[in-house]
């Protein structure tokens, strides 16, 4: 495996190639200061994994040009303490770690990313989907809106102006923006005060919901999409900085799947691929970032990702868990060592189910 790490002022890990042979990975590791030069391997050879430091300004060019030749590469930004990736870099980066880089966690989020892929290659899976007469179409909206947002340029008004253009989208965004999960009992009359109101990433979330959840009137449709609401609010709170907002969304869309015929109940047992797992397929299918098809992946059974601690996975699945869709894996609570948070998490559950109910 062809490893490159691009970036002028990365802590070099002495233990990197130590770590590496330890754990039986034949990895060549080559590190580069430059953009330019980075982007010259590229075009000569391939390459398995790539990381960028998010601080050099050429980063996301570097990734976005590995994923035109080589889409299979596991892309990974790295960023200092406290950093919050760019929406562009939510968009373009299957996963982001802190500096200084650490052996391990580049392992992990490498081989989380491999076992992933095999989720979405699964062969009962792709039959099941491939049955379906039509499937979902892919939020459009919400990608253009995504797409706006990585343009520092763009401000409010322009994403106002896009939205727009839709009027049945807008009313449904409306509906989203006035229920009880992001109201707050103070009703939203127009765009312009949804962005006031909820800021440009929420919105984003809102106008996803409206989009990806909206489509489907089943008889379950609306258990499915208040309960999605509400974990939503919850998982940001689980999870709160960077990550939060990722965490919100796929926990929003963590059982898009029963919304597709077969798989409403279906857990994967046997081989058999579960909700979760087409749910993950139809959000990978659309182009959604790597982090929110993992945390619908895995929301099921979180010890399946091989991420460290407690990420978005961890979060969709104890919001799920508290919101009542699915049982709390006590086992991987215990074995995470997160079983003194439980007390905290529904507190802040019950908090959330009386504002709801207020």
């Amino acid at each position: 495996m062809f490893v490159l790490i691009v970036g002028r002022d990365l802590e070099r890990s002495a233990d990197l190639s130590a770590t590496l042979t330890a754990l039986g990975l034949d990895w060549t590791v080559q590190w580069v200061g430059e953009a330019a030069e980075a982007q010259a391997l590229l075009e000569g050879r391939g390459v398995d994994v790539v990381a960028v430091d998010g601080g050099e300004a050429r980063g996301i060019d570097v990734l976005r040009r590995a994923r035109e030749k080589n889409p299979t590469a596991v892309r990974l930004l790295l960023l200092p303490p406290g950093a919050e990736p760019s929406a562009a870099a939510i968009d373009i980066a299957h996963r982001h770690l802190g500096l200084p880089l650490q052996a391990n966690a580049m392992v992990d989020a490498v081989e989380g990313i491999g076992e992933l892929f095999e989720v979405l290659d699964n062969p009962d899976l792709k039959s099941k989907v491939g049955a379906i007469a039509q499937l979902p179409p892919s939020p459009e909206t919400y990608l253009a809106v995504s797409k706006a947002l990585s343009d520092p340029n763009v401000g409010a008004a322009q994403v106002v102006s896009m939205l727009t253009k839709d009027p049945a989208l807008v009313a449904k965004v409306l509906r989203v923006c006035n229920s009880a999960f992001f109201s707050g009992g103070r009703p939203v009359a127009d765009l312009k005060a949804a962005v006031v109101r909820l800021g440009l990433e929420t919105l984003r979330r809102v106008v996803l919901a409206a989009e990806a959840l909206s489509a489907n009137n089943g008889p379950d449709a609306e258990t499915v999409r208040r309960r999605a609401f509400f974990a939503s609010q919850l998982a940001a709170r689980l999870l709160p900085g960077p990550s939060a907002e990722m965490a919100a969304t796929a926990a929003m869309l963590a059982e898009l799947g029963r919304l597709l015929p077969g798989f409403k109940d279906a857990y994967g047992k046997d081989g058999n691929a579960s909700y979760a797992d087409a749910g993950a397929w139809l959000l990978g299918l659309w182009g959604l970032p790597m982090p929110i098809v993992e945390g619908v992946a895995f929301h099921l059974e979180p010890t399946r990702s091989r991420q460290r601690g407690f990420w978005i996975p961890g979060a969709v699945h104890v919001a799920h868990a508290l919101v009542g869709s699915i049982p709390l894996d006590e086992a991987w609570l215990d074995a995470s060592g997160l079983r003194d948070k439980l007390p905290e998490w529904q507190r802040v559950h019950q908090k959330l189910a009386d504002a709801e109910s207020a």
